[in-house]
């Protein structure tokens, strides 16, 4: 064995597993009955068996106590800290072994450093690997979902290679995202268009009258209302207004809102987790075409604060939503002076939430644009019940959006239903 001069099995006890524990009542009955009857054969068989355990108890013991320090000197970090779904995470493993090199080890005797992740909605990436296998794929670790991954330990773990015994020592973490699974914009914005306010002052007012739709476009949160052409709106529903400009105002500027509550007499844990990414993906895709007509984008989620930036930036920021219940304390931020765009999950309780609080705390002449955007038939009717109470409120613009597929759902190939 290295020397170490910290060795100690000082606060280290093996635990055994409960597969330790029934092979060793097994094993001590059957030592006895062979010892009682003198049957050789049975009595020596156990022998071997009580042995086996004996050394995995020993070995694991041993290795614990020569190992404790060099186990709370690792450190292990991402390489890339964004990535998306669907590829592979990637780990930097520094300070293994006595000095350095490799981990001293007993045969049957294995060591293992388990990485633990999990989001605030219960999501969970458990890898368990070698840390002396620097050249394996074990390395490399499979990343599924979007999601903001917290740790707050890690654990480094001797085990005999029966199962019999285990030790772990906790390898303590700050507690902040270690790894960012950003969300994958949907592969066609959803049809929505903004109704709400969200301009500063222009000073170009000329612009010409004339009901030919060649000579419209579609309404840009920044346009003056005057220009809206109400006509067509009657026949299509879309709002329009009357060429001015080719290109919105230079200083149009939208928050997009993701509601992130969700009620659970319609989804279950898992559903409103891939509900979230619905709302994550469709709200990235829509920042992102309003971020190409030159408008200025800010985008927040239920208990997060209001942030702004490039499409990179945006996209990092909607890796954290996580699904909550759909009466907890979180609170969706204050906003003033922008156009307000809310992706929302329908529910079915009538009772006041983040959304209800966000709507009675902004101002009376500001106004919303409200979706409660889905998968499956099944939440139609929920939907429809919600557009129609929130559309009373005053200045609320609410709306649904029913894409085809059920939960669990991809990223893209949104197909509206309205």
């Amino acid at each position: 064995m290295p020397s170490n001069p910290s060795f100690s099995f000082r606060g280290i006890v093996p635990i055994p597993r409960l597969l330790g524990i029934a092979a060793g009542i097994v094993a001590l009955l059957a030592f006895g009955a062979g010892s009682l009857r003198k049957e050789l054969v049975l009595t020596l068989m156990n022998s071997v068996y009580i042995a086996v355990l004996a050394y995995s108890f020993l070995g694991v013991l041993i290795l614990a106590g020569a190992h404790k320090k060099n186990a709370q000197a690792l450190s292990v970090r991402m390489a890339v800290r964004n990535i998306s779904p669907g590829n592979r995470g990637e780990l930097l493993l520094t300070g293994n072994g006595s000095g350095g090199g490799r981990f001293f080890r007993f045969p049957g005797i294995l060591i293992r450093y388990e990485l633990r992740l999990f989001t605030r909605d219960g999501r969970i990436i458990r890898h368990i690997f070698d840390p002396d296998n620097i050249e394996a794929d074990q390395f490399f670790f499979p990343v599924q979902e979007r999601g903001a991954y917290y740790s707050t330990y890690d654990r480094f773990i001797i085990t005999d290679c029966l199962g019999f015994f285990r030790v772990f020592f906790p390898i303590p973490q700050d507690g902040s995202p270690r790894l960012l699974a950003l969300p994958a914009p949907a592969e066609e914005p959803v049809p929505v268009h903004i109704q709400s306010g969200g301009n500063s002052q222009r000073t170009e007012v000329n612009f010409q009258r004339t009901d030919d739709l060649t000579d419209h476009r579609p309404y840009i949160p920044g346009d003056d209302p005057r220009r809206i052409n109400w006509k067509l709106y009657g026949h299509g529903g879309d709002l329009f207004v009357r060429e001015g400009e080719p290109e919105p105002p230079p200083h149009s500027r939208l928050v997009i809102l993701v509601d992130t509550q969700a009620d659970p007499l319609l989804f279950t844990p898992e559903t409103a987790r891939l509900g979230v990414d619905l709302l994550c993906e469709n709200a990235l895709a829509l920042a992102l075409e309003y971020l190409d007509r030159g408008m200025d984008i800010q985008a927040a989620y239920t208990g997060g604060g209001l942030r702004g930036g490039n499409a990179a930036e945006l996209a990092e920021l909607l890796a954290y939503p996580a699904a909550l219940p759909l009466f907890a304390g979180a609170e969706l931020p204050e906003v003033s002076d922008r156009g307000i765009l809310i992706l929302a999950l329908p529910r079915d309780s009538g009772e006041s939430a983040a959304l209800d609080r966000f709507l009675r705390k902004r101002g009376h002449k500001q106004g919303v644009d409200l979706v409660f955007l889905y998968r499956g038939e099944g939440l139609d009717e929920a939907a429809e019940t919600c557009v129609r109470l929130y559309h009373q409120k005053a200045g609320v613009h609410a709306r649904l959006l029913r894409l085809t597929g059920e939960y669990p759902g991809g990223s893209g190939g949104n197909s509206p239903v309205h």
